[in-house]
């Protein structure tokens, strides 16, 4: 039942009504008891659900009623996908679908028709995962068709073999530097040059657009994990490059350039290089036109949301509250940052409205967005209730911050994250105190202070909340002075 709930409360409200008439489809007869359990599980009833379907109990119908139904929900997330996914590699997979559709069925020659057009499209693009499964079904029928030369086809294959290898070198290398930042205080690039040295992985001119997505999003997030892009921005700027050095090639492989782009602006942001973040949202503006704006879906919330907090923190808040707040369907991280503009505008209440929109356990959001996100959430939602006055709840909020939490961010090293907290308790408990030197010399003994240069920027917008109580001062004020680089 957990998966269940887990996969509904995964969907979009677009999801949902599409699964209505997947459903209605596939039912065979006037039953439909899978779409009612659906929708007692959707408003979140999860008690009494026997009675409420079959009107008495029956435990067995039940769960052979939620087995139904998981299945369906799985059968239709793919076929949803296949159908409403766009980008390049999923037309390739539906066509070698297709193929293999058509071989079973004696289509010989409409079939390789469709596999060949699948594998130029696969080599143009690089997709050498796709490619493999390509070359499989080709060699499997190649018999079938005399004009087909079996040794350049085995040649091929064997040489994408090479590419696929070096594409799961990066995968594994990705792995293992994600679960070693977790257990480790190392520099992120250190960490990461060995890594990939283990691999014999080179940051190169070889390197195509997917494979060097793939590594700056290895750098991103390794970044992400340990809150410090600053030590991964060399690397960053050495992969683009490299980017820079294949422009000719961008259109043929737009999706990734525009992911790139994406990563950069981001790196930047984070960094606080504000100029050269908005410079790249420029660049990704205008690729997110080509090709009739296919990728614009996809990258488009990340894309307003980092104008939206570039223009927050460069003295802008009211436009980038407003782009922020007509983001449609927003995620879990583009609510959080509304949370944070808002708060920097003293909107206590509107915080606390936008806050209970984001309803779901910890455990959910982790999952879904990282440690780092929750956290932050956490922070804001007891800053937020002291601002608000409601001091049941902020010890409530506290004490339940520490027991979850304590042990895991102690295991991390993460002790600024416990001593801001001890600083709340402090002012929170003695508001009178804040603005004196035995308050100040505590706040400058509870830190490690690494540099404004090093510094990421959403622990100093969490530190300009305490100062700009200690100094008396407007909440955004103080967040644009100590930001600014």
């Amino acid at each position: 039942m957990k998966e269940l709930i887990a996969i509904i409360n995964s969907m979009n409200g677009e999801e949902k009504l599409a699964f209505y008439a997947f459903a209605k489809a596939k039912n065979r007869r006037s039953d439909v008891k899978n779409i009612t359990l659906f929708q007692l599980l959707e408003k979140g009833v999860t008690t009494g659900l026997a009675e409420k379907i079959y009107g008495k109990e029956n435990h067995n119908a039940l769960y052979a009623l939620t087995k139904r139904l998981r299945d369906n929900l799985i059968d239709f997330t793919a076929s949803h996908s296949l159908e409403t996914e766009s980008d390049e590699e999923m037309q390739i997979l539906k066509s070698l679908l297709a193929s293999r559709i058509f071989f079973e069925k004696g289509l010989d020659k409409l079939a390789f028709k469709t596999l060949i057009k699948a594998l130029q499209k696969a080599q143009y693009l690089e997709l050498y995962a796709l490619l493999n499964e390509i070359y499989h079904t080709l060699l499997q029928y190649a018999h079938k068709d005399e004009t087909i030369e079996l040794p350049l086809i085995i040649q091929d294959y064997q040489e994408n073999l090479k590419n696929h290898l070096a594409e799961a070198h990066l995968i594994t290398a990705y792995a293992s530097i994600k679960a070693d930042l977790q257990h480790t205080n190392q520099d992120v690039e250190e960490v990461m040059e060995r890594h990939l040295k283990a691999y014999d992985i080179k940051l190169d001119s070889s390197f195509g657009y997917k494979s060097l997505y793939a590594l700056m999003t290895i750098a991103a997030d390794a970044a992400g994990i340990k809150t410090d892009y600053y030590s991964a921005n060399h690397f960053m700027e050495e992969a683009y490059r490299i980017v820079s050095a294949k422009k000719d090639l961008a259109s043929r492989h737009l999706y990734y350039h525009i992911a790139i782009l994406n990563l950069m602006s981001m790196t930047h942001f984070r960094n606080k290089d504000f100029k050269k973040a908005e410079e790249f949202l420029d660049i990704m503006q205008t690729q997110l036109e080509q090709e009739k704006g296919k990728h614009k879906k996809i990258f488009e919330e990340s894309y307003i949301k980092l104008r939206a907090l570039a223009a927050i923190y460069t003295g802008r808040l009211n436009g980038g509250t407003e782009q922020l707040d007509n983001i449609k369907n927003p995620s879990p991280e583009s609510q959080l940052a509304l949370i944070m503009a808002h708060f920097q505008n003293e909107n206590f209440v509107t915080c606390s409205d936008i806050m209970r929109g984001l309803s779901h356990s910890d455990n959910y959001y982790e999952k879904r967005t990282g440690f780092n996100w929750v956290i932050k959430r956490n922070i804001i939602e007891i800053l937020i209730l002291i601002e608000r006055n409601q001091p049941d709840l902020v010890e409530s909020r506290m004490r339940s911050f520490n027991k979850k939490y304590r042990k895991r961010l102690l295991d991390k090293n993460e002790n600024r994250v416990l001593a801001y907290l001890k600083l709340l308790r402090k002012y929170y408990d003695a508001p009178h105190e804040v603005t004196t030197d035995v308050f100040f010399n505590t706040v400058e003994k509870s830190f490690d202070w690494i540099g404004v240069e090093r510094e990421d920027i959403f622990v100093m917008t969490f530190y300009a909340w305490l100062k700009a109580k200690m100094q008396s001062r407007p909440l955004y004020e103080v967040t644009l002075e100590l930001t600014a680089m």
